[in-house]
């Protein structure tokens, strides 16, 4: 029997990425764009991390690593709200040595505009000369962005988890409002870590992978299977899982036709609209 969020004890988040991957499509059904995909910077990682923050600090994100010019190892950015729900737990239980973590929906990360990252005091004066703050000693891995042009969305991750929940169970409807309450904390604690059975526009998942990854952005240059599913869905003969200049020039029309950024990148935006075909 697969495990619920309550029963989850891990250390790593990394046991509930199916759920995350739902979460992260339906945010980005109620605002498509929000969180940019940073996976093509010089990054690595880790195994819980969701490479996406709000747009502007990607933006700052890029000139700081890119003034450093050395890899930056990123324990968290966007976190989710099961997540958040896991290490707000840990924290209450004094497991795996969490010393803070704020309640789920109240965290920077749960908005996009956090990092967490190795060699912190090393990436320190590069980060903050970018609108990135170093909240101190108390939590030494986080930065937290205070550019400008971010949004408030701390309701985000609740509100997309409330309306997986009522869409899953019509019997067992509870306020898609938003916040953070009783019922939606009972609800959260009792999700299975596999995620919901169904997700709008993916009925009756029988594989995750029907799920488009939020995760990897695909552009010229890139290969594998994930691109062959894209030359498929294009019609591109042949489809040898090579992003040539061939698959490119028809990932744009493909986006010019259905009024995205013609950018020729499949990023979260055109991977939702390509899984719908």
């Amino acid at each position: 029997m697969t495990s619920s969020i309550a029963q989850y004890t891990s250390c790593s988040t990394s046991g509930v990425r199916p759920l995350d991957y739902q979460l992260i499509h339906q945010i980005n059904r109620i605002a498509p764009g929000l969180l940019v995909d940073f996976s093509h910077l010089n990054v690595a990682c880790g195994a819980g991390c969701h490479p996406f923050l709000q747009a502007p600090a990607v933006e700052a994100l890029e000139k700081a690593i890119a003034i450093r010019r050395k890899k930056m190892i990123v324990n968290s950015a966007y976190r989710s709200l099961a997540q958040q729900a896991i290490l707000y737990t840990h924290y209450k239980n004094r497991r795996c040595g969490i010393t803070a973590a704020a309640v789920p929906g109240r965290s920077n990360h749960n908005t996009g505009l956090a990092l967490d990252i190795e060699d912190a005091q090393g990436w320190k004066p590069y980060l903050e000369r970018y609108g990135w703050d170093w909240i101190g000693s108390f939590d030494p891995m986080h930065f937290d962005f205070e550019g400008t042009k971010c949004k408030n969305l701390a309701w985000l991750s609740i509100k997309a988890f409330q309306q997986l929940w009522n869409y899953n169970h019509p019997d067992r409807r509870i306020i898609e409002d938003g916040q953070w309450g009783k019922e939606t904390e009972i609800a959260l604690l009792s999700t299975s870590c596999d995620g919901f059975y169904a997700v709008p526009g993916f009925e009756r998942l029988e594989n995750i992978s029907e799920l488009p990854t939020p995760g990897r952005s695909l552009r010229e240059g890139s290969r594998g299977e994930d691109v062959r599913k894209i030359q498929l869905k294009l019609k591109i003969v042949p489809a040898d899982g090579i992003f040539g200049k061939k698959t490119a020039a028809a990932v744009i029309q493909f986006q010019r036709e259905r009024g995205l950024v013609s950018d020729g990148v499949v990023g979260m935006q055109t991977w939702r609209i390509l899984g719908s075909l």
